[in-house]
């Protein structure tokens, strides 16, 4: 079974002050696919991304990861196989060390302690943060605290990553590298973002969401110089573009 793909089928959810954050929203993403989640703030992204990893549950519509739906009962089986990242690092820290926060997911999944201490150790490396391993996380930087969040995730050895606005208190080089890693990874991935810049470089597929919902769904090059679009959605074009002609 193929854990790579994502079925979304007419996805609802309401906040309990009313909001309706996601409204029937629809997609479908297959084996390997880069897609970039764009819209403004408000847009539904984030809720989406929660929904998709099970801490929220939908409250119409279905998610179908591989051939399994996603619902309480599947929830373990599935989390072992999706990596996220949240927009606020703060959310996935928690532990008294680096270390110990990069191998709380490896080790909830009963992996020997070599395993674990091997995973760890890569996942520090590839977002350039071994040095970290033994600080505190409450005594990271924005920057250093993003980068580990990114490890925890990749620690998981993932077949879906589900990244919220990965490149957030990045510095440049650090968001270099953060790209490198992206277009490494073989494997499934959408990214919520405004990074649009970023969203081009690493995403084929761009899906604009609006009030819930998707406005459009297409090539990435060619969402973002639709200027009518994207300011229609309060987006701009990436600086790269701006000034060109389409």
């Amino acid at each position: 079974m193929s854990h790579h793909k994502i079925d979304i089928k007419d996805l609802d959810y309401m906040y309990p002050d009313g909001k309706k954050a996601v409204n029937g929203f629809s997609i479908n993403i297959t084996h390997g696919e880069s897609v970039a989640l764009v819209g403004a703030n408000g847009a539904g992204k984030s809720t989406l991304l929660s929904l998709m990893v099970g801490i929220l549950m939908p409250q119409k519509g279905e998610i179908i990861i591989g051939d399994t739906h996603l619902s309480k009962e599947t929830l373990p089986l599935l989390r072992q196989k999706i990596g996220m990242t949240f927009q606020n690092a703060d959310d996935q820290l928690f532990m008294n060390s680096v270390y110990e926060d990069v191998a709380f997911g490896p080790r909830n999944y009963k992996l020997n302690e070599e395993e674990v201490d091997a995973r760890v150790i890569g996942a520090l490396k590839k977002v350039d943060a071994l040095h970290l391993k033994d600080r505190p996380p409450y005594k990271l930087s924005g920057g250093e605290k993003r980068a580990v969040s990114i490890a925890t995730a990749l620690s998981l050895d993932p077949d879906i990553l589900l990244m919220d606005e990965p490149t957030a208190a990045l510095d440049p080089k650090s968001r270099r590298r953060l790209i490198g890693i992206l277009k490494e990874f073989a494997h499934t991935k959408i990214i919520a973002t405004h990074d649009l810049d970023m969203a081009l470089d690493v995403c084929d597929r761009t899906i604009v969401m609006n009030q819930g919902t998707v406005v459009a769904d297409g090539r990435t090059k060619d969402i973002m110089v639709n200027d009518e679009l994207l300011e229609k959605c309060s987006l701009e074009r990436p600086l790269i573009l701006q000034g060109q002609n389409n």
